[in-house]
Parts: structure tokens; C-alpha cells; sequence
């Protein structure tokens, strides 16, 4: 296949290095880091309300962060292309943004 030169390209080129299978959907975390439990919350409910609309979600959890302040997982279970993960990593950037948090990356595990 062929990936976009950037961050997920590049994770995307070691994915199918080792073989991953990209055509079954797979759960995927999704993770942001907030200065607050408030904040993290404030996020989580929106996305929340999108599983409530019919935007499916696997999971919604807050937890104490190893780097200080609170870390939210989101999981979603999804075909793992470059175009949907960089899609719903754009929407939680943006709702991030705007409540004093960053990105930390996201994961998959090949079942």
C-alpha cells in the first residue's frame, strides 16, 4: 500500500511491515492528556453525545495521567485505514484544542 509521508504514514508502513491485517475493523485507542479532570470530562461527554447520535464507540474512560493532570481514552472500533484514523484524530484534536489539552497518540493491537 501507499501512505501519506507524515506521523501516521510512517506508523502505518511499520503496521504493514508486520503484517497487519488492514481489512477487518480493529478497536483503536485514541488518547489526549488534560490539565484537568473537569476538562477531560468536558470532552469525553461530547463524544458521549456522538455515540448517543449514533456515532458508535467502544469506550469513553478518564484516568489519572502518568505525566500529570488527566488522560482520556476513546475507543473505536473501525477499518484501520490512514484516512479514518487521521479523520476521527482530527475531530478529537479540535474538541482538545478548545479545553487546555494535547494528543497523545493512538494505538491499535492486531488481534
Amino acid at each position: 500500500m501507499s501512505f501519506p509521508d507524515d506521523e501516521n504514514g510512517d506508523v502505518f508502513r511499520r503496521m504493514e511491515a508486520s503484517a497487519f491485517d488492514f481489512s477487518i475493523p480493529h478497536n483503536v485507542d485514541f488518547f489526549a492528556i488534560f490539565a484537568t479532570l473537569r476538562e477531560a470530562n468536558v470532552v469525553a461527554k461530547q463524544f458521549i453525545a456522538d455515540h448517543n447520535a449514533g456515532a458508535p464507540l467502544v469506550s469513553v474512560k478518564t484516568r489519572p495521567s502518568e505525566k500529570g493532570g488527566t488522560e482520556l481514552m476513546i475507543v473505536k472500533s473501525m477499518l484501520v485505514t490512514h484516512e479514518n484514523v487521521t479523520n476521527f484524530e482530527n475531530l478529537l484534536a479540535q474538541r482538545v484544542a478548545q479545553h487546555d489539552g494535547y494528543l497523545d497518540g493512538w494505538g491499535v493491537m492486531q488481534e
